[in-house]
Order: structure tokens, then sequence, then C-alpha cells
């Protein structure tokens, strides 16, 4: 399905997670937060730790890092608009999970930096590609993109430590930020 069908007004969002639910890279606290975004977002309903807390009885701190995988698999995006917060988990609808189509990760930093890179930056990236790959950077960008702390320093930080605790990519994108 492509990203157009999936805005369609007559496509239940929640049936499409139910139905895909083995496809994604998801655990079952994940998969419940994803459905009440959708469900808040259908109805309305202001979204914040607080709410997601006290409808899965999760602690703030797990919604946190719920917020965190699934921003780092690529399938949550919180932008600010107008004053509050908006969830977007259109990613979870994309061919390719977790990636912007047909988007390199230079086009991709410069998407969310919202500027053009300048070529020391670009190396830099490609240099950080060949030291941590590709997905690796992408997480630690996606954690860049949740904390508003959008430079290569603070994405470069984050690898480091990543790397120091000897995570691998998939404790990453699962979640996992501790050894």
């Amino acid at each position: 399905m492509s990203k157009m069908d999936w805005n369609a007004p007559y496509i239940d969002h929640r049936t499409w997670i139910l139905d895909h639910l083995q496809d994604l890279h998801v655990n079952s606290d994940e998969a419940m937060v994803l459905l009440l975004i959708d469900f808040m977002n259908q109805t309305h309903t202001p979204i914040d730790h607080e709410a997601l807390s006290a409808k899965t009885k999760l602690d703030v701190d797990q919604i946190e890092e719920i917020f965190l995988s699934l921003s780092d698999k690529g399938y949550l995006t919180i932008d600010f608009h107008d004053g509050a917060l908006t969830f977007h988990i259109d990613g979870v609808y994309e061919e390719e999970i977790g990636q912007p189509l047909d988007q390199s990760l230079i086009e991709r930093i410069e998407t969310e930096f919202g500027r053009p890179l300048s070529p020391n930056e670009m190396q830099r990236i490609l240099d950080l590609e060949e030291k941590y790959t590709e997905r690796m950077v992408v997480c630690a960008l996606n954690e860049a993109v949740v904390y508003n702390k959008l430079s290569l320093n603070y994405i470069e930080s984050i690898l480091v430590s990543w790397k120091q605790k000897g995570l691998t990519v998939e404790e990453v994108e699962n979640g996992i930020r501790d050894r």
C-alpha cells in the first residue's frame, strides 16, 4: 500500500496495523502505543506521555523509551506545530518499513536538519556511515530528532556511546540503550 493510499479517508489504520503486525518490528507495548496514537489522532485527543501512561499502565519513562524506539525504527515522528506536539505514525506504512523511500542518508539528514549540508558535513556523514553502518547512523539521527539536538556532533556522540556500550543495531532498534 502506498503512503498516499494510507491517507485515504476510507482506510482503517488500526485494522491495517493489526493485519500487518507480524511484519512490524515492535513488541507488544510498542504495538499498543502505535494503536493508541492512531486512535487519539483520529479522535483529536491530545497525546502526551501522561495520557499514554494512563491508558497503558506503563510509567512515563517507559513511554519515553517506546517513543525513542519507534522513532529509531522510523515508525514515529513527533513535530511541534501551533504550540502543540503532533504525533505521526505514517512510517509504519511505508514499503520499506522504517526507511523513507528512495532517500539517501545525506538527503534524510538534510531533511531533518532543514537545510543543505556543506561538503565537509556530507563527508563526515559518509565517514560515520562507513564506521557505524547506515542503520546505526539513522538510529542516532532519530534520537537526535526526538531530543531536538540536530547536530552531527550530537549524532556522533550517540554513536560513540552505543559503541562503547557494545550495542548492536538490532538492540538499538529495539529500544535497548544500556548493557
